[in-house]
């Protein structure tokens, strides 16, 4: 048992880990731009609820801050549904509303809301004693910033694309670890300011509470190329997330 757990970790870790070395070399390009290390916290919830045998309602909220708790970073709330197409493969849509403040040591000028389409296909396999998964979403994204009066400046419209893969392997007999990495690409810009690249790599553990609930911890690195300001932000994040899933 105690080989099988040292195994499971180290093979969690080294997934990480290949995540997270391999940003550097994209900041390096931009040796001459400033580079910010800052904390945050972010906890979420996920809520995936099948109200049939293939469509499942989609719910994900995220509340994030600086500091491990102190000043407001971001706010987001995303509703969906799911459609499962076959017993390893998933396509779903939606609406997300992401209120961000000013924050960190590189803030944006104002407050920005925005309000976003997202449309995603998922797959799911194992390889060796691994689970993986893999998601592929495409944004549509409008956003604004807020003015002195509270009213909302003129709206920006932005595509990306997103690309998610996460390894997840039992490392006890009730908790498991997993490894994940998220890139971040905009598409169809050739404006500067519009071309903000970001990428997440998170390891982390999970216990699971019962057969529908499971609550997850871990540490997020947060990188962004932030073109407007020519800064390399780097976010140490705690991840709390609690989620629930209901299948037919």
């Amino acid at each position: 048992m105690r080989a099988n757990l040292a195994d499971s970790l180290c093979l969690v870790h080294r997934l990480a880990c290949a995540a997270l070395l391999g940003i550097p070399g994209l900041a390096a390009a931009q040796e001459d731009w400033q580079v910010v290390q800052q904390s945050a916290l972010w906890v979420n919830t996920f809520v995936d609820h099948a109200v049939s045998d293939r469509a499942a309602l989609w719910f994900d909220g995220h509340w994030r801050r600086m500091d491990l708790g102190g000043p407001p970073q971001q706010v987001l709330l995303r509703p969906g549904v799911q459609v499962t197409l076959s017993p390893r493969v998933r396509a779903g849509g939606g609406y997300a509303y992401i209120a961000t403040a000013p924050y960190g040591e590189s803030p944006n000028p104002r407050p920005v809301r925005e309000h976003r389409l997202w449309q995603q296909v998922s797959a799911s396999h194992t390889l060796l004693n691994l689970s993986l998964s893999h998601r592929l979403r495409v944004e549509q994204r409008w956003s604004a910033p807020v003015l002195a009066d509270d009213d909302l400046g003129p709206l920006r419209y932005q595509q990306r694309l997103r690309y998610a893969v996460r390894a997840q392997r039992p490392v006890g007999v009730r908790t498991y670890g997993f490894a994940a990495n998220e890139f971040f690409l905009p598409v169809g810009h050739s404006e500067g300011a519009q071309r903000r690249l970001q990428n997440r790599a998170q390891l982390g553990l999970g216990l699971p509470l019962d057969d529908r609930q499971r609550i997850e911890f871990g540490y997020l690195h947060q990188w962004n190329r932030i073109t407007p300001r020519e800064t390399h932000e780097f976010n140490h994040t705690l991840v709390l997330s609690w989620v629930w899933t209901q299948r037919p």
